[in-house]
């Protein structure tokens, strides 16, 4: 029985006229659906293995050219090929088509992204970081359940576990984004009754709140610095990216380009309870990824070690 992703994807090719247009839409997604299945295999979420895209037994090769389909066997490689996949295959001129297409719908589904353009920036560069940061802590819990309990919960549950709590973890840092180019009110507070006494505590401490706020200085910084970049540049950046000033000001050169990092604040988690706490439970999830990204660092070093010690005692067989 047919995968029912390759059915659909028969089912579509056979219509000439979305031949082109298919292959430029999907191939973006199936690269980001590829590129963080292999993510989340690598910190052990994922069961290491991959299916056959036609007849979904376990796969032993892979296309060379895109390196997103997966197959058992070459017969299997053969039928998706003249069936499907010669028509969804990478190409690059598939890329560009792919970024433009791509480029042209979010200017048209998102009015103000232009205008905003440093929020949605920060947030989608906040969004991969949130998915690794999620992934290591399933991959260490997993790992750990199965060495300890022998229980093994890698598989799509988890997977779709990993990939819920990165999008509420990601709406959460869009709020402190939000908060931190001057909409405070866009904090949730998650967990602003529970951990009050908790983050205030972690900022009211000198060198927490002096290491936090230097580094929301040099981001602001940052900003500032590609802010007058683009208005001084040229007529196109001034006259489609940059925005007047509520008085009317139009010398972009003193006052900036965009609102947004006009209105910059670093000192934004002081000064809302919502916004101390959002901090406090982000701050926490990335810690915790890290020390848990470290300890199975060290736990792979020592097994490295414990096997070698056992091998360096035995006596190796006559190759004779």
């Amino acid at each position: 029985r047919p995968h029912p992703w390759w059915q659909l994807g028969a089912a579509v090719v056979r219509r000439r006229w979305l031949r082109p247009i298919v292959p430029v839409l999907a191939s973006p997604l199936v690269a980001l659906y590829c590129k963080a299945r292999r993510t989340l295999k690598k910190r052990g979420v994922s069961r290491r293995r991959w299916a056959c895209s036609l007849c979904r037994r376990r796969a032993r090769w892979k296309c060379v050219r895109c390196l997103r389909s997966y197959y058992c066997s070459r017969q299997c490689q053969n039928v998706s090929w003249h069936i499907v996949h010669k028509h969804v295959c990478y190409k690059p001129v598939r890329f560009w088509s792919s970024v433009v297409v791509y480029t042209l719908g979010i200017l048209m589904l998102v009015p103000g992204i232009i205008k905003n353009f440093p929020i949605y920036d920060t947030s989608a560069t906040l969004l991969p970081i949130n998915f690794i940061a999620m992934g290591n802590i399933a991959g260490g819990a997993a790992s750990t359940l199965k060495r300890s309990a022998g229980i093994d919960i890698r598989g799509r549950i988890l997977e779709i576990s990993v990939i819920i709590c990165t999008l509420f973890l990601t709406a959460v840092t869009t709020g402190l984004v939000r908060g931190y180019f001057g909409d405070s009110s866009q904090c949730w507070g998650v967990l602003a009754s529970s951990a009050e006494s908790t983050t205030q505590g972690l900022f009211i401490d000198s060198f927490s709140n002096k290491a936090f706020a230097a580094f929301l200085q040099y981001a602001q910084l940052y900003y500032k610095k590609w802010d007058f970049l683009c208005a001084r540049t040229a007529f196109i950046s001034r006259k489609f990216l940059c925005t007047p000033t509520e008085d009317g000001n139009m010398d972009y050169a003193t006052v900036g380009c965009s609102p947004p990092v006009r209105s910059i604040n670093p000192q934004f988690y002081l000064e809302e309870e919502n916004c101390q706490a959002d901090v406090g439970m982000v701050v926490g999830i990335w810690v915790a990824a890290c020390l848990v990204l470290c300890l199975e660092h060290i736990y792979r070093e020592y097994r490295v070690r414990r096997r070698a010690a056992v091998h360096r005692g035995r006596r190796r067989p006559h190759q004779d």
